[in-house]
């Protein structure tokens, strides 16, 4: 249950360096166990030279890190011709679930690519997490005219 916070105390800013750890434990909150390898190079590559990311945005009360969202922009991936973001990862915090806070993350996220010319938002689900299917179901994302395939490999 969310705790009664006003959504004037949240603050939105950019993804810092020193974010790590709070955004592995809000993952490993919502995941059951952390990631910290898939952090790390996801990190690395958010702050590297040849980094393809939008922004990937954190949202604070106070000085504690409550939700994150990450994502890249990629031209020509997958053979869509216009410019493209995706959402990769977003996460909040158990305590502030249904407090709006994901809401405001993607609704910034989104102005930030429309601002940076981008005309198309994707993201990839996993069926075994129904409430985030849902979550951007109710935010406007509908099922996109792809074929997500894989192959399990030995």
């Amino acid at each position: 249950m969310s705790p009664e916070i006003n959504l004037n105390d949240l603050k939105l800013r950019n993804l810092r360096r020193d974010d790590i750890g709070a955004v592995i434990r809000i993952d490993s909150l919502a995941t059951g166990y952390p990631r910290n390898t898939y952090f790390v190079r996801k990190f690395a590559r958010i702050f590297g030279e040849d980094s393809q990311l939008l922004i990937s945005l954190v949202a604070t009360v106070g000085e504690r890190v409550v939700g994150f969202i990450m994502g890249e922009a990629n031209t020509g991936e997958y053979g869509i011709p216009e410019p493209v973001a995706s959402v990769d990862t977003i996460g909040i915090d158990p305590e502030y679930k249904r407090a709006g806070v994901g809401r405001l993350l993607l609704d910034e996220y989104c102005a930030l690519a429309a601002k940076a010319g981008i005309v198309l938002m994707t993201t990839l689900i996993s069926e075994d997490y129904p409430d985030l299917v849902e979550f951007f179901k109710s935010n406007s994302f509908h099922p996109a005219p792809m074929l997500a395939l894989d192959r399990r490999l030995n």
